[in-house]
C-alpha cells in the first residue's frame, strides 16, 4: 500500500474523527474532575456547579439525543454532498467547545442544546468516513482504512477522558473545551487547504496515481454500483440486524466511557488520575486491537471463505461480551477487573475491523454511508439511554442504612441486566443471516481487482482525468 496524495487528503477524515470522539467523551470526566459537586450539601466540596445526577444525565446524553436523528442530515448530506456539511459541522462544533464553560454558567439546559447540535454533526461524520473510503480509497486498500478508522476513532475515545482528566487535575476543566474546539478549528483549516470535495482532481495527484483512479473506475463500470433509493436499503434485512447489533455494541462501548467511570468512582473509589488513564487505556486498547486485528483479518481471508470469516467475527464477540458482563459484579481486584475490560475493548475492536462495520462497505460501497447512518441512528440509543439507565438502576441516597453494600448490590444488577444487550444482538445477528443469506455477499469490485493491480496499464490519465471529473459532478 504505497503511499500517495490520496492518503494526505484521507489523513484529514482521521484527524476530524480523532477530535470528534476526544471531544465526545470527556465532559464525564470534566464532571468529575470539578465541573460539578459531588455533594451540594458539603461546604468543602471544589465543584462549581451543583447539578443532580439526572441533569449530569442529560447533559451526557443530550449529544446522542442529536447523534440519532443523523439519519435525515446524512440523507441530506448524500444529496448535497458530504464535503460541505461536514465543514459546517467543524465549524458549530468549534464554537460550541470553545463557549461550553460559558454555555455552563448560564445553564445546563444550554449546553444541552449545544450537545443535540454536536450530535447531529458527527453523525454525518461517521457517515463521511464511508464516503471517503469509497472516493479516496482503492479496492485493496478499503479494508485496512475502515480498521484505522475505528482505531483513531478510539484513541480519540481514550485521549478525551484523559485530557480532561489531566486539565482538571492541574490548570481547570475549562481548558479541555479550550483545546477540543481549537482542534476543530484547525481541521477545518486543512479540509479548506487541502482535501478537495473529490479525488479526481488533477493538480493534486501524481500520473501513476491518476492511472489508479482510472483503472478503478472502469471496474466499476462494469458492475451496478448505483445508487440505492431508501425504499430498496429499507428493505435489507441484515440493515435491521446491524441496527439491533449495533444498540448492542454500543451498550458495551458507550458503558466503558460514560458511565462505568462513575463505576470505578463510586465503588473501586479510584482517583481522578488513575480515572483518567484507565478510560485512556481502553480507548488506546481498542484502537490497538483494531489496528492489529485487520492485519489479522486480511490473512485469515487468504485461509477460509470471506463468509465463514465475517459470520465468525461478527456473532461470537457478543457472546463473549455477555460472558465478561456477568463477572464484574463478582470482581473486587483493580488489575483484574482491568483484565476483563482489556477482553472486552479487545472484542469491540473485532466487532469493528471484521465485523458488520466492514460488512456494510463490502456488501454495498456506493450505499454504505447511507446504510451506516440508519444502523448508527439506531445505535445511539445506549448513548441518551445508557446514563439515564444507569442513574434509575444505580442511584442511592447517602442516607440510606448501609449505603455502601446497596449501592454495590444496585451496581451489580445493573451489569446483569447490560450482559443482556450483546446475546440480544448475536440472535439478530443469527436470525438475519438465516432468513436471507443471499444478502450476504461480496460486492464484485472488491473481489476482482485484476486491472488495479497493473497502475501502468495504458490509460491516457489526463482524459480519465477529465472524464472521471465530469462522473463526479454528475454524481455529486
Amino acid at each position: 500500500m504505497k503511499l500517495g496524495y490520496r492518503f494526505v487528503a484521507y489523513g484529514f477524515i482521521l484527524l476530524a474523527l480523532f477530535t470528534e470522539q476526544m471531544s465526545r467523551f470527556g465532559p464525564s470526566t470534566a464532571m468529575i474532575g470539578g465541573m460539578v459537586k459531588k455533594n451540594c450539601s458539603d461546604p468543602s466540596d471544589t465543584g462549581k456547579y451543583c447539578w443532580s445526577e439526572k441533569i449530569q444525565a442529560l447533559v451526557i446524553g443530550a449529544f446522542f439525543y442529536g447523534y440519532v436523528f443523523q439519519f435525515p442530515i446524512v440523507g441530506i448530506a448524500a444529496r448535497f454532498g458530504f464535503t460541505l456539511v461536514v465543514r459546517i459541522f467543524l465549524i458549530l462544533s468549534g464554537v460550541i467547545m470553545l463557549t461550553y464553560p460559558l454555555m455552563a454558567s448560564v445553564s445546563p439546559y444550554l449546553l444541552i442544546v449545544g450537545q443535540i447540535i454536536r450530535g447531529l454533526g458527527a453523525g454525518v461524520l461517521i457517515a463521511y468516513q464511508f464516503d471517503m473510503v469509497r472516493k479516496w480509497a482503492l479496492p485493496s486498500e478499503a479494508k485496512y482504512l475502515i480498521s484505522c478508522n475505528g482505531a483513531i476513532q478510539m484513541f480519540g475515545v481514550g485521549s478525551g477522558p484523559f485530557v480532561a482528566g489531566l486539565t482538571a487535575s492541574s490548570i481547570g476543566w475549562e481548558y479541555y473545551f479550550y483545546i477540543s474546539g481549537i482542534f476543530f478549528l484547525v481541521i477545518l483549516t486543512v479540509s479548506l487547504v487541502l482535501v478537495p470535495s473529490s479525488p479526481h482532481r488533477c493538480r493534486f495527484m501524481s500520473e501513476k496515481e491518476l492511472r489508479l483512479y482510472a483503472a478503478q473506475k472502469q471496474e466499476e463500470q462494469k458492475y451496478s454500483n448505483k445508487f440505492a433509493g431508501w425504499r430498496d436499503i429499507l428493505r435489507r434485512r441484515y440493515l435491521w440486524a446491524f441496527s439491533v447489533a449495533h444498540i448492542g455494541f454500543n451498550f458495551v462501548a458507550y458503558n466503558l466511557y460514560t458511565t462505568f467511570p462513575f463505576y470505578l468512582d463510586q465503588i473501586q473509589n479510584v482517583s481522578i488520575t488513575i480515572l483518567s488513564w484507565s478510560i485512556m487505556y481502553f480507548g488506546f486498547g481498542m484502537g490497538v486491537s483494531m489496528i492489529l486485528l485487520s492485519k489479522i483479518f486480511q490473512f485469515v481471508d487468504t485461509k477460509t471463505s470471506w463468509l465463514k470469516s465475517r459470520i465468525t467475527f461478527t456473532m461470537l464477540p457478543f457472546l463473549v461480551h455477555t460472558v465478561m458482563y456477568l463477572i464484574i459484579p463478582s470482581i473486587d481486584h483493580l488489575a483484574v477487573l482491568f483484565a476483563v475490560t482489556l477482553v472486552i475493548v479487545i472484542l469491540c475492536g473485532t466487532l469493528y475491523s471484521g465485523s458488520y462495520f466492514t460488512v456494510n462497505y463490502e456488501v454495498d460501497p456506493v450505499n454504505s454511508p447511507k446504510i451506516l447512518s440508519v444502523f448508527n441512528s439506531f445505535g445511539q440509543l445506549p448513548g441518551f439511554f445508557g446514563p439515564l439507565v444507569m442513574v434509575f438502576l444505580t442511584y442511592t441516597d447517602p442516607k440510606t442504612p448501609n449505603y455502601d453494600d446497596v449501592l454495590r448490590s444496585r451496581w451489580n444488577r445493573y451489569f446483569y441486566i447490560m450482559a443482556s444487550a450483546p446475546m440480544v444482538s448475536f440472535l439478530a445477528l443469527i436470525g438475519a443471516y438465516l432468513l436471507k443469506p443471499s444478502e450476504w455477499k461480496l460486492h464484485p469490485t472488491l473481489e476482482k481487482n485484476n486491472v488495479l493491480k497493473n497502475p501502468t496499464a495504458d490509460f491516457d490519465s489526463r482524459k480519465d482525468c477529465t472524464e472521471l471529473q465530469t462522473n463526479v459532478q454528475t454524481e455529486e
